[in-house]
Parts: C-alpha cells; structure tokens; sequence
C-alpha cells in the first residue's frame, strides 16, 4: 500500500522491553492497522516514549533512553546520563526533555544530544514533565508532593507548589492558559493567572492516561473500561465510551485532514482507533480500526508524516 494512505504511526512501549510501531491505512473508506516495526529496544521494561517531526525518543528501566531517526527508521545511539528509571520524555522544538528517579531533569539538544542543563529541585522521583506551548517554562511533578515551574529561558526552578499528594501526570492545556495536575482518581484544574485549582474532575477509578480532543474537551482513561469525555468549562461529563477493555493504559488524540481520532492501548494488548464526532449536540465515537499486540503496552506516541 502506498505511503498516501497512511495516516499515522502509532508507537507503543511495552513491559516486554519492546518497541511496536503500527500504521494506520486508509483504503477504499476502510481503515487498518499494519505492523510497521518491531524492536527489542532496551534491557528491562520501556516506561515512556516521546515522538518529535524526525525523532522517537523510549525511556526505560534500565536507565537509558534510546533514540531513533523516523525519517531513516534508523536507532542512533542511547542517552546514558540519569541514574534511575527514565520515567517521562517530551520533546519541544529543537529539544528532548527527560525527567528520572534520580530526582533530576535533563535539557538535551537534539542537534548535538549533549545533556545542556541539568535541573535540580526535586527531592525524590520526577515523576512527570511538560513544556508550556511556548517553550519559554515547565512544569513537573514528583514523589516529594511538589508541582515545580521551571523558567527554561534561564535553567531555574522559579516557583515551588506543595500539593500535599503525589502526582502522577502534569499537562498543560493546548493553548497554555491551564494546567492539569492528575493524582490517583482525580484531575485537578489551575488556572495560570493565579495558580490556583478551578475545579476537579473525579474519574472514580485509577487515573492512567488522559488527552485533550480538542481545547476544551478531555478525554480520560484508566482502571475501567470506559473512557470519559469532559468538558473543562462547563465542568460536565458529556460522554462515556465502552471499550471493552478493563484497563486503559494510553490515549492520544490526533486530527488529520479536519478529522478527529482517539487512539487507546489497553493493558490486555489491544490498539483501538475511534473516529470522534464532535459536530453534532450528542458526541459520537466509531471504532474503525483495532489490532492485537500480544505485549503489554505501557505508553504510546502518535508519529506524523512518515
């Protein structure tokens, strides 16, 4: 099948240390899912994954962070610098941000992979990253119970949250004006003007992953076998899709030409792709296209255009 029919890679990480890359094809209005890869990418299990334009980036276990070069489908080396399981990856612009249990952050460039700043704060495990829209600062999370900004300009922790629980996961909203700071059952909401919690939303059950679909709207996955859909200004539930799966491990959320998917890998090794629709009053979801891994994916990453 020709490289016009692709509309996207989706990568997963798994517990069998395994890199599983699968392209979603379009054909005659069907669509299906096809291997595109398979690599024994590290020596315990693989914890996060990050996908750049050029580059795919899987942190592990075993404390190394390997590299990939999507355009060539080649690995180019692995980044030896933490002490501890890699346990987030985000890459922004010209960078590649890492985040460890040796309580650290690293600021890799990916023109040279020189770790250029390393940023210390954290007392314990950094359990989660992200970088604002504009590059300029980020927030992480950890197992110290702190929310942490970071000024990226400078290299420097600027403010210092006690948030009295562990988190787990940290987002920003797609236009950078909220952030979302996730802890067991519950997604807590902070407004940037003021830092403080808006509202909270109260998923009932372990919180594993969650994505926005569009600004507003969140979808959010875990130990269940729905995914919930929320919409962040009015505070409601506006729709629950069954999936059949009892855990949801990852979700992501793309658009490709105007239309909108949602993507979700479930700890029994399923994939689904969801065709959303969000034009009508009643939000609908179709399920077009699924595959069996045989793995335990633990993360997943969205690669465009290649």
């Amino acid at each position: 099948m020709s490289e016009e029919n692709v509309l996207l890679e989706i990568v997963i990480g798994t517990y069998e240390k395994y890199l599983l890359g699968y392209k979603l094809e379009m054909n005659q209005d069907q669509f299906a899912l096809r291997p595109s890869f398979a690599t024994e990418a590290h020596l315990l299990p693989v914890k996060c994954i990050a996908s750049s334009e050029k580059y795919l980036a899987s942190g592990s276990v075993d404390e190394a962070i390997r590299l990939f070069n999507m355009k060539t489908r080649k690995e180019i080396g692995a980044l030896l610098h933490h002490n501890g399981t890699i346990t987030c990856l985000e890459f922004h612009d010209s960078y590649l941000l890492s985040c460890s249990e040796d309580h650290s952050i690293c600021v890799w460039s990916t023109s040279s992979w020189q770790c250029i700043k390393t940023l210390l704060g954290h007392e314990s495990t950094v359990n989660f990253l992200a970088v604002h829209p504009t590059g300029k600062m980020a927030l992480s999370v950890g197992k110290d119970k702190t929310l942490r900004t970071w000024n990226l300009i400078r290299g420097r922790s600027t403010y210092v949250t006690n948030i009295k629980k562990i988190a787990d996961i940290v987002r920003w909203s797609p236009d950078g004006s909220y952030f979302l700071v996730c802890s067991g059952n519950t997604i807590d909401i902070y407004s940037v003007e003021n830092a403080t919690v808006v509202s909270t939303i109260d998923f009932q059950q372990k919180i594993c992953d969650f994505t926005f679909v569009n600004d507003d709207l969140l979808a959010v996955g875990g130990e269940s076998e729905h995914i919930n859909f929320y919409d962040i200004k009015s505070e409601e539930m506006r729709f629950k899709l069954k999936t059949k799966a009892n855990r949801i491990k990852a979700l992501k959320s793309v658009s490709v030409s105007d239309e909108t998917f949602l993507v979700s890998a479930s700890s029994d090794g399923c994939i689904k792709v969801w065709h959303m629709d969000l034009s009508q009053d009643e939000m609908k979801a179709r399920k077009v296209a699924k595959v069996k891994t045989q793995s335990r994916p633990t993360c997943m990453a969205i690669v465009m255009g290649n």
